[in-house]
């Protein structure tokens, strides 16, 4: 294959990776006295017994690691943040599930816990925030299981324990749900002050965090006592769009059902009796109806939730638009034409099209933040001249473009988070120019790098990240907490070692129970699907997609 062939290949499939050299982070596993631990301690637990102001006290307890190999102890610190380490508490030998903490412990945000042995500390690191227990009482050790079978609904018993000789009296309690784990979000209801649960009804819509805030005499905490959601559905799914090879006519779409744990294959072919096109881009449900861009074939495909094709959109140019990327807002659905060089507006109830605004050179993904749309501009084809190096910013009331930011060049995936911050991967040149992450802030709109991606996923404000370099050795997988911006696990995969032979991956996560899909693409052979779990470990084998060069997975309520 030729250089400009293959280049090309980059762009109409956004391509992260064609091959790679893997080195594991290792085989937890396994014994092997060269590593560090690779596991952590789970489930922490603490309640502050020391009433005074800025110090704490009590037993520290949590889960071990099973199974618990390659440890010999744990070290406990007090940290300024989920991985900094302030101040060394102790140690405890392995097997050991709890540690007291002194009265009188100067206060610190969080308590990590780290596995070792003779090798070194894990980077795998366990931690728990510290509500520090004076005036203003905070519940502790807060549970929830959900019992509600259907996806993206939950329910089930709420539990905590009433904070420990609460200084000020305790008047009741407040349920929140929220997609932040530091904002309250959404009011459910509220629990007597002798209570020590709250029934969340079967049906109640999946938020990632549910929140008990105590109410005292003087109104509610501003601390929060939070748990994480895993929504525990059998129900739904997810689909599976199949970019197809270029030139070959071959997009697909092949669709997962959690309730049986089956992949069918060419769903649009069967429901349509006809292949979907050429080179498709992305699937974007938005409503009761799925929108699909064939880039190649010049069209955006509209079908209803069984794949029907309602309508198939072809953009109006003296030459083909090739649509790109979606993102859907209020009723529209705003579409990158990457031939047209701009963004197309489409609204959902006509389904027409109804402006193109210019923007940059061969725009690729958008996002919406505060009023506005967020469109990279890559420079796509343009790699002999120059990439592009600007994200364009639309105000969605004048459908204009009100400003043009530069970032790193090569920019081609955007994401947003709850704060209205917008992250940019930028695939640089695919030489010195390295593929680099980067994020606009929501208020001053100025550029900060993080560090290096290839590929992401933002789900609850938790951005799941993946660098596998062009050319270089080695795979990372990186996860930053979007409202601190700290990183929190510098290896989400635990079982990386299981994928075969790492070409052209990519990776998406289950925002209702944090299931990682990871799909690996190789050159020449159809693409293969992982599934892990939120901890990072392999579920099951891996299922070809039945298609080449698995692009794009969007999950589906049933």
């Amino acid at each position: 294959m030729n250089m400009k062939k293959f280049f090309y290949l980059l762009s109409t499939c956004a391509l992260i990776a064609m091959s790679f050299t893997f080195t594991s982070c290792g085989d937890d596993d396994k014994d092997n006295d060269l590593l560090t631990p690779a596991r952590a301690v789970s489930n922490l637990s603490f309640t502050d017994t020391d009433t005074e102001e800025g110090t704490i006290g009590g037993t520290l307890s949590w889960t071990l690691p099973s199974p618990e190999t390659n440890i010999d102890d744990y070290v406990i610190y007090l940290g300024s943040s989920e991985t900094d380490k302030v101040k060394k508490l102790g140690e405890v030998a392995a097997g050991t599930t709890s540690y007291n903490i002194p009265d009188g412990t100067e206060h610190q945000k969080y308590i990590l816990v780290i596995a070792r042995n003779a090798t070194g500390e894990s980077t795998n690191i366990a931690n728990l925030a510290i509500v520090d227990n004076y005036g203003d009482p905070v519940v502790t050790g807060a549970t929830f299981t959900d019992t509600d079978t259907k996806y993206q609904q939950i329910g089930g018993t709420l539990s905590w324990t009433a904070p420990a000789n609460p200084i000020t009296e305790i008047t009741g309690y407040v349920i929140y749900a929220s997609n932040s784990n530091t904002s309250k979000g959404e009011k459910i209801g509220e629990a007597a002050a002798d209570a020590t649960s709250f029934d969340i009804p079967e049906g109640t819509t999946y938020k990632a965090y549910l929140h008990v805030v105590t109410l005292t005499v003087n109104g509610e905490s501003d601390n929060l006592s939070t748990v994480a959601v895993k929504d525990e559905f059998t129900k739904g799914g997810f689909y599976i769009l199949n970019c197809g090879n270029e030139g070959s006519n071959n997009a697909s779409l092949s669709y997962y059902d959690y309730t049986t744990s089956k992949l069918t294959t060419e769903v649009y072919k069967t429901a349509n009796g006809k292949g979907l096109g050429d080179s498709a881009e992305q699937l974007l449900i938005y409503g009761s109806k799925m929108y699909i861009t064939i880039t190649a074939s010049n069209r955006i495909a509209v079908l209803d939730m069984n794949a029907k094709e309602i309508k198939s959109i072809t953009p109006e140019g003296s030459e083909p638009m090739n649509p790109r990327g979606m993102v859907a807002d209020n009723g529209k659905i705003y579409v990158s034409y990457y031939y047209g060089h701009s963004v197309a507006v489409l609204d959902t109830a006509s389904l027409a099209v109804e402006k193109v605004i210019p923007v940059g050179r061969y725009p690729e993904q958008l996002a919406v933040s505060n009023g506005k749309l967020y469109v990279a501009n890559s420079g796509g084809l343009d790699y002999g001249t120059g990439y592009a190096k600007t994200v364009s910013v639309i105000d969605l009331q004048a459908l204009a473009v009100s400003k043009e930011i530069e970032v790193l060049i090569n920019p081609t995936q955007l994401k947003a988070d709850s704060q209205g911050d917008i992250y940019v991967i930028s695939m640089g040149n695919y030489g010195d120019v390295k593929n680099t992450l980067q994020r606009i802030d929501a208020t001053t709109e100025e550029v900060t790098v993080m560090g290096n991606a290839s590929y992401m996923a933002l789900v609850n404000d938790e951005l799941y990240t993946m660098y596998a370099q062009w050319g270089a050795a080695g795979i990372t997988y990186k996860k930053y907490n979007t409202q601190t911006e700290e990183v929190i696990s510098e290896n989400f995969i635990q079982d990386s070692n299981a994928i075969s032979t790492n070409n052209s991956l990519s990776s998406f996560v289950n925002p209702a129970n944090g299931q990682i899909l990871m799909v690996e693409s190789p050159y020449g052979a159809t693409s293969s699907l992982y599934m892990f779990s939120s901890d990072g470990k392999l579920e099951g084998e891996a299922m070809d997609t039945g298609g080449y060069y698995a692009k794009w997975v969007t999950f589906v309520t049933e």
